[in-house]
Parts: structure tokens; sequence; C-alpha cells
């Protein structure tokens, strides 16, 4: 069992099923060893964790939507290229689907980072952006996406 593996499961946690895009592109695209992983919703299997935030909005029901967005957005990842050739997560962008006026979108991104950073320690830790929209695919809560530095896929040669 690897090093995520261990973490993710003393953290009480699973990879829900690699999501399946519900549009024309790619749940994830590999680049020279960067992955890019697509916007994933903050998503369950009982459902959209919907938005939008606000200032009465409660810290659990943040955490529990930044946690599906980032557990979807591994299981995609997982899928495509292996959690083991996770070198480092680069980048973390946020979409929350705010009330206007609301002001502490970074708040609503820390727990995502967090995970990160629990579930791949100090290769977890990542720059990252939080952005206000209007509204979010099936008016989620919060969008993530990913871009992660991945080790070389065994037998590719490089010149």
């Amino acid at each position: 069992m690897s090093g995520w593996e261990e973490r993710l499961l003393r953290l009480g946690l699973t990879l829900p099923p690699a999501p399946v895009p519900k549009g024309s592109y790619r749940p994830v695209v590999v680049w020279n060893d960067i992955a890019y992983v697509a916007g994933q919703v903050s998503r369950t299997a009982d459902g959209v964790i919907p938005g939008p935030a606000s200032e009465a909005t409660d810290f659990p029901t943040i955490e529990r939507a930044a946690q599906a967005c980032v557990l979807r957005a591994l299981a995609a990842l997982d899928h495509e290229a292996g959690l083991d050739r996770v070198a480092q997560i680069v980048f973390l962008r946020g979409f929350v689907f705010a009330e206007a006026g609301f002001k502490r979108h970074s708040r609503v991104l820390d727990p995502a980072s967090d995970l990160l950073t629990a579930i791949f320690g100090s290769s977890g830790a990542h720059a990252r952006s939080a952005i206000g929209v209007a509204s979010l695919p099936d008016d989620g809560l919060l969008e993530i996406e990913v871009v992660a530095a991945l080790l070389p896929a065994a037998g590719i040669q490089r010149t």
C-alpha cells in the first residue's frame, strides 16, 4: 500500500468511482508529465452539495463540498495516470458559487488544500486561486481544477 493510500485510509476516506464527463472533454489530460484535471463539482453519491455560499454557510457543509471535489479529482487522476505517479500537486483552482457580496472564497478552498496536503504530505502543498462565480453546474457549491506534476511512467524513455 502506498503512502497516499495509507493516509487516505487513516482519514477514513475512499476514492469514488472515476467521474464520467458530461460533455465533450476528457476528465484528465497528461502532457509532458503534467496532469490537468478537469473541473470537478461538489458531487457525492447522494447528489450535489449545493450553493450558493454565504456568510451563513456552515463550515461542515464547506468541508464536505471541498472533500467531494478533491476525491472526485483524485479518482479521475488515479484512473488516467495513477496516484502513485504524483510527484507534486502544483496548482488548485477553485470556483465558488457565492451570493453577491460574499468575500470569503479562500475560506471555502482551505479544506480542499488541507486535504491534498493530508493525503500527499509536502507534495500536496500547492499554489491556488479562489474565484467567486454566479453559478456552477447543477448549482454545486464548489468546483475545483487540479494540476499535478507526475513522475515519468515506467517504461517511457525520455531523450
